[in-house]
């Protein structure tokens, strides 16, 4: 495996709330992402995905923990010093139409992200309908505002406005969980196309298990803030050991009638982010929980092959 582009170390954030409380959204991350790799984040909403893909770019401030980018500690720079940094560091959101400014046109907006950054204006038109092409969109979509154009279409731009600057990396996070089904397919299918073309590196974040089976190549699992399980794809959904891990994907119909699948149905509610369990953050949900689960939290551990667990019972 090569040498990763940016890679977090205990990363923890916290965010306070009234009454002199504490949020804690990512509690002691590690993870690193090889150059040229997609590496998944999937979890039930409010796990701490987004949180943590925005650490990750330094658009939130963190709370404990290192972050490195292409070998520099990048943890406490400031948003001058990281200013730099950012045409490196790209992100494609998840609702396309709120990553655009609704009164301006496509060009001037995909324009803009290259006068910030210097890159010389006949470069960029070059570029600009250079990546029109490889997303299948015709020159007169800069002429258009967003509100003409449709979701597919906009995020379609939202991924050329990321790549316009040859990024080294980028954190998607949810791109196609606000299209339909038909769309998010295309978007899909474009990113694996652009992926080989561009030897793109980066951080998918997602909720769904056969999007990020499909797409990735590590993944790993958050669980309240926690990864709980990550490993190469392949092994990871090959032999699902956690039991958290193992409900997300029992959630998934099956495609053949004859073949009949044991839904995990979860009980209870996702503790509170403010007011964690002294244990193992998923015991109060798991069908298989011990008295130790709920005593001590479990560390990642590896099982063999980099295959990483948190629990007591694997």
């Amino acid at each position: 495996m090569s040498e990763p582009v940016i890679q977090v170390e205990n990363l923890v954030k916290e965010f306070p709330v009234a009454g002199k409380k504490t949020l804690h959204a990512v509690n002691g991350v590690s993870l690193a992402v090889p150059k040229g790799a997609i590496f998944g984040i999937v979890g039930e909403s409010g796990c701490g995905k987004s949180t943590l893909g925005r650490c990750m770019l330094r658009l939130e401030t963190i709370t404990g923990g290192k972050v490195t980018f292409q070998g520099r500690d990048i943890t406490g720079l400031s948003g001058r010093d990281l200013l730099p940094l950012r045409r490196n560091m790209q992100m494609i959101f998840q609702n396309p139409y709120g990553s655009f400014n609704p009164k301006q046109k496509i060009g001037a907006a995909l324009r803009e992200v290259a006068q910030v950054h210097k890159m010389p204006a006949n470069e960029a038109e070059e570029k600009i309908k250079y990546l029109l092409h490889e997303i299948n969109l015709p020159e007169d979509a800069l002429l258009r505002i967003p509100s003409e154009m449709s979701g597919g279409q906009l995020q379609r731009l939202a991924i050329a406005r990321a790549l316009l600057l040859d990024p080294a990396f980028i954190v998607a996070d949810e791109p196609v969980s606000a299209l339909d089904v038909s769309v998010q397919a295309q978007i899909l299918n474009l990113m694996m196309d652009l992926r080989e073309k561009f030897s793109l590196t980066m951080l998918f974040i997602s909720h769904e298990m056969t999007v990020v089976r499909h797409l990735c190549d590590q993944v790993a699992v958050m669980y309240l803030g926690n990864v709980v399980e990550t490993a190469e794809s392949e092994e990871l959904f090959r032999n699902l050991l956690h039991p958290y891990t193992q409900s997300l994907m029992s959630a998934i119909p099956t495609m053949d009638p004859d073949h009949k699948k044991q839904r995990i149905v979860l009980q209870g509610d996702i503790p509170s982010a403010i007011d964690l369990p002294a244990g193992c953050p998923f015991a109060d949900r798991c069908p298989k929980c011990r008295d130790i689960c709920r005593q001590s939290k479990p560390e990642l551990r590896d099982v063999g092959g980099g295959h990483m667990v948190a629990c007591h019972l694997v």
